[in-house]
């Protein structure tokens, strides 16, 4: 298996069409459906409320992108640029 030196990165540019349409339906479904990603107010009960969580982050975690490990490779990839500069 050839070596990939970020693969995060690739990984995010290979889904990133994928994450733009599914980001656009949930605004949709919010907007126009008034549909909300909803979580447990407490797991004892069944009760749920709107999730503040940030959907990007979400989406990341739906394609295995780890967003600490895909930030330290933007890091990587900027200390390497500036080295051939």
């Amino acid at each position: 298996m050839p070596n990939i030196k970020y693969p995060l990165n690739k990984k995010l540019n290979r889904v990133c069409d994928l994450t733009h349409a599914i980001a656009r339906f949930l605004d949709w479904a919010k907007k126009e459906k008034g549909l909300h990603l909803c979580e447990p107010y407490k797991p004892q009960y069944a009760w749920y409320v709107p999730s503040h969580g940030c959907k990007e982050k979400l989406l990341l975690e739906f394609f295995g992108i780890d967003l600490a490990e895909l930030e330290n490779e933007k890091r990587q990839m900027k200390a390497e640029h500036s080295k051939a500069a």
